[in-house]
Parts: structure tokens; C-alpha cells; sequence
């Protein structure tokens, strides 16, 4: 049973980096954050930060540990890249009013 534990913990930690990656990525490419809800991700990176603290005050389970930090980390990226080019848009807009 636990062979089949740390078989579904990769396959959430496989999902997880495919499912936050892209966006990091096309944030940092088209340097937009206007498209991003910034609560939202304030959610998830309070969510997030909650998941890991749990792994790691409650879970002996290295690989769980790692997953949510990676989680945690690929949260706090994109809320920082949705709040910095929200930023610099508004201070074009103001440069250019």
C-alpha cells in the first residue's frame, strides 16, 4: 500500500509542475499579470504554504514534503509576476498620461 502512496504522490507531483509551469512561462514571456486574479493566487499561496507546513510538521514523507514546497514555490511566482507587471503596466499608463 505504500508502493501505491508514493506512486500517486509522483503523479501529483508530475501534475502539479505541468500544471503551473506553463504559466510561469507565459507570464515571463509576455510580461502581462493584468490576466491573472491576484486574490485568487493569494488563495493558493496561503493554501499552499498551509499544505506544507502540514507536510512538514505533521508527514514523515520527504517526497510530500518536496511536492508542496514545489507547489508553494510555483504560487508565490506567478502572484510575484502578476503583482510586478501590473505594476510596471500602471506606471507606463501614468509615464504615457
Amino acid at each position: 500500500m505504500e508502493t501505491l502512496g508514493n506512486i500517486l504522490l509522483i503523479i501529483v507531483s508530475i501534475c502539479t509542475f505541468l500544471s503551473y509551469f506553463p504559466q510561469i512561462i507565459k507570464c515571463l514571456k509576455t510580461k502581462k499579470g493584468e490576466d491573472l486574479s491576484i486574490w485568487s493566487w493569494v488563495l493558493w499561496v496561503v493554501s499552499s504554504l498551509a499544505y506544507t507546513l502540514y507536510a512538514i510538521l505533521c508527514q514523515d514523507t520527504v517526497m510530500l514534503i518536496v511536492e508542496t514546497s514545489l507547489e508553494l514555490l510555483f504560487c508565490v511566482i506567478i502572484l510575484i509576476c502578476a503583482i510586478v507587471f501590473r505594476k510596471k503596466k500602471n506606471v507606463k499608463i501614468e509615464r504615457e498620461a
